[in-house]
């Protein structure tokens, strides 16, 4: 393994997330910079020497930088510099916290190989990602593990695939622009691909949306006109990339979530008329779950109550869902979800998350909490926990990096669930 570094540039490494963004607080600058500590600190005599490449599959940038222009963070994946199936064990760990994996058929893996690229950006991640035919599922049980709360936007550049998310099923064609919500279940098909991917924070976009719900499964037609601008926009982004230093990165990062919503916002509105009515009640409800989680007489009588509906017509309304109270459950567990695993000094005891989000008791939160992720409570603040020791210790493996990438874009304590409000 080679590591080269110009030791000057470490302050402008943290110096260049010190201002990126506030609310996420000094943690997590140290945390980023951290990394790059770690995994960039063997010193070279020429001090003038721009970062270099870390073998055995890893590459990280800038290679030559001004010391002045800190570069964007940037993690590269080469399966190449790997012998027989290591290289696709490997790519598939470095694709864990997002999906759980399986080449699609009974394809030997021994002959596969996939590649991955993130850039840093600040308030957002970047990637491209390329892999043969594959089957990815997110599960409950992978949410749990690994708590993120993201919009994963994607363009496939080559391929196609089919989603299924809640008994529906719908197709991406090369071209199209894709939403997930990574704190959904979803089952994904792909042919041979390659794609570009944002992730980004929940809390950043979804205030911008118009109907946030709507996004999860959202697909943008490549041959829809915001289809192509925001097709235009993200190939046009991977291409600068290279160029741009990590201010101007962030600068660019804070505009995507305002082009993103308006894109979304204007296929929203072009739903069906004899769609849209039903979809905007449902959405005004969900908005109005959301806002009252907290509330203890959360329940069908009080939503009825304050949209003049019949209970009759509240349950058609939520049976694609799997009923109202099942929506207000689940969004319960991933509140509470949030609260077990995102670190803190004062972390709350697991019976104050349950009696806060409605349980009437530690073992029925328990019961709920296993049969939604798989696990109990206690497993998965133990998890969370494991993972980020793990981190620590194996900071030079790329995919500990990239999983710690996308923590870091996880709201803090201040943000979030009502237990890490001051």
């Amino acid at each position: 393994m080679v590591i080269r570094v110009d030791p000057s540039q470490r302050f402008d490494i943290a110096s260049q997330y010190e201002n990126l963004d506030r609310r996420r607080g000094a943690g997590l600058c140290r945390d980023l910079a951290g990394d790059h500590g770690r995994l960039l600190s063997t010193p070279v005599s020429d001090a003038r020497r721009g970062f270099g490449t870390m073998r055995q599959g890893i590459t990280m940038g800038p290679r030559e930088a001004a010391a002045e222009r800190p570069s964007i963070p940037t993690l590269s994946f080469d399966p190449e510099e790997f012998s027989g199936r290591a290289g696709f064990t490997r790519w598939r760990d470095l694709l864990s916290i997002l999906f759980e994996a399986e080449p699609a058929g009974a394809a030997d893996e021994t002959g596969l190989a996939g590649s991955a690229t993130a850039f840093h950006l600040g308030s957002l991640l970047m990637l491209r990602i390329g892999g043969p035919a594959m089957a990815l599922r997110r599960t409950n049980a992978t949410i749990a593990r690994g708590a993120l709360d993201h919009c994963l936007v994607k363009l496939y550049l080559e391929g196609d695939c089919t989603l299924s998310k809640g008994g529906n099923t719908g197709t991406m064609r090369t071209g199209d622009i894709g939403f997930l919500n990574l704190g959904c279940p979803v089952a994904v098909e792909t042919s041979a691909f390659q794609l570009l991917a944002l992730v980004i924070p929940w809390d950043g976009l979804a205030p911008l949306v118009k109907a946030p719900e709507a996004l999860h499964g959202l697909v943008l037609s490549a041959d829809s006109a915001v289809g192509m601008l925001l097709n235009d926009h993200l190939r046009a982004l991977d291409a600068q990339l290279p160029e741009l230093d990590a201010a101007a990165a962030r600068a660019v990062a804070d505009g995507i979530a305002g082009l993103i919503a308006a894109c979304v916002g204007s296929a929203i509105d072009a739903r069906s008329p004899a769609d849209e009515p039903r979809g905007a009640l449902l959405d005004r409800i969900k908005e109005f779950i959301e806002m009252r989680l907290e509330a203890p007489e959360l329940g069908t009588a009080l939503i009825c109550d304050s949209f003049g509906l019949s209970r009759s017509a509240l349950y058609r309304l939520f049976e694609p869902l799997g009923g109202v109270a099942k929506h207000v459950r689940d969004r319960r567990l991933a509140r509470a979800l949030d609260d077990l695993v995102i670190p803190r000094r004062d972390r709350p005891r697991i019976v104050d998350i349950a009696y806060h989000w409605g349980f009437g008791s530690e073992a029925s939160f328990g019961r709920a909490f296993r049969s939604n992720y798989g696990m109990s409570p206690g497993e998965a603040r133990e998890t969370a926990q494991n993972m980020r020791r793990t981190a620590r210790k194996d900071a030079a493996a790329i995919e500990r990096v990239l999983h710690r990438w996308m923590r870091s874009l996880t709201p803090q304590a201040s943000q979030g669930g009502a237990i890490r409000r001051s």
